[in-house]
């Protein structure tokens, strides 16, 4: 198992998407140093190639880099955007599973946080990144993640009386999960999410109820859905000025599924973060409307 971090120790910083604002970046390290650790990150991790933060060899290198350095005991990410599927190929992938550590992101870092997962059983945490640590983050947000990375114990289990049932139920299971747009783009490739027998979550921002429906129904065709035993969503904002019902789309699409469904619970695009544990075990309950962890990924 991998240990908690304690004060102290030295957080990894890697930017393997897109290229990112620095000043959002300078707060978003000094609230790593608040909660007690120190940072580090390569001179190149400023580098910008079109939309991306340089080539997918410098990104995938850094990566790599921050696994193997003995005195990296957590690794984070500058930002999301895009680019993190491009890099897994590159991936020194026999070298990373001997440097197990926690890795924590979101949005386009789902490919990578399955991807390390799923390869490895990497301790992956679904959480934010530095420049939303740095842009006003709320103090549920720095006391999650700083929770999931320094303790043994499994997180408090989160109240659910502001977040909205939508079928009702119970169910017991590991927590799989992450960017909706970037779980439907991995089907059909060796990346895909496995999803049978996991509470599945999702979130994403800034997308028609349409584009929505769109992604939902290709898992739903590819078969996604099936042995899924519950389904957490996270923030999902559409577009400014749409007028379409998410309820009613997602009660076309889920109007078969058995198993609970909640949805507006606080973790992803927003600055009320729930930090994540992927793969481990939760209670997902309507009835007490709690979300309880049932173990932790350090030991």
């Amino acid at each position: 198992m991998v240990k908690p971090l304690k004060a102290g120790d030295v957080v990894g910083i890697a930017a393997p998407s897109s290229p990112f604002d620095r000043n959002l970046f300078k707060h978003g390290l000094s609230q790593l140093h608040k909660m007690g650790f120190e940072t580090w990150h390569r001179d190149d991790i400023f580098q910008q190639e079109r939309y991306l933060a340089g080539s997918d060899e410098r990104r995938a290198e850094e990566l790599t880099e921050l696994f193997t350095k003995k005195e990296i005991k957590a690794i984070l990410f500058a930002r999301g955007g895009y680019g993190s599927q491009r890099i897994i190929r590159y991936l020194k992938i026999d070298t990373i599973k001997k440097h197990k550590k926690p890795v924590v992101g979101f949005s386009d870092i789902t490919a990578l946080l399955n991807f390390l997962n799923q390869e490895t059983l990497m301790p992956t945490f679904y959480g934010p990144v530095i420049t939303q640590l740095g842009n006003h983050p709320t103090s549920r947000t720095i006391e999650s993640l700083k929770n999931c990375l320094t303790q043994n114990e499994p997180p408090p289990p989160i109240d659910l009386s502001n977040c909205r049932v939508l079928k009702e139920g119970k169910s017991e299971a590991k927590l799989a999960g992450g960017c909706l747009s970037l779980i439907a783009s991995s089907v059909g490739t060796p990346y895909e999410l496995k999803t049978s027998g996991v509470i599945l979550f999702f979130e994403d921002t800034g997308e028609k109820i349409y584009a929505l429906d769109r992604m939902l129904t290709h898992l739903k065709n590819a078969g996604k859905f099936e042995g899924v035993n519950g389904i957490l969503v996270g923030a999902l904002e559409p577009r400014e000025g749409e007028v379409h019902s998410m309820d009613g789309m997602f009660g076309d699409i889920f109007k078969d599924f058995d198993g609970p469904i909640v949805t507006h619970f606080p973790a992803g695009h927003t600055n009320d973060f729930v930090t994540l544990p992927l793969n481990s075990r939760i209670v997902l309950d309507t009835q007490t409307r709690r979300l309880e962890f049932k173990e932790s990924l350090l030991k």
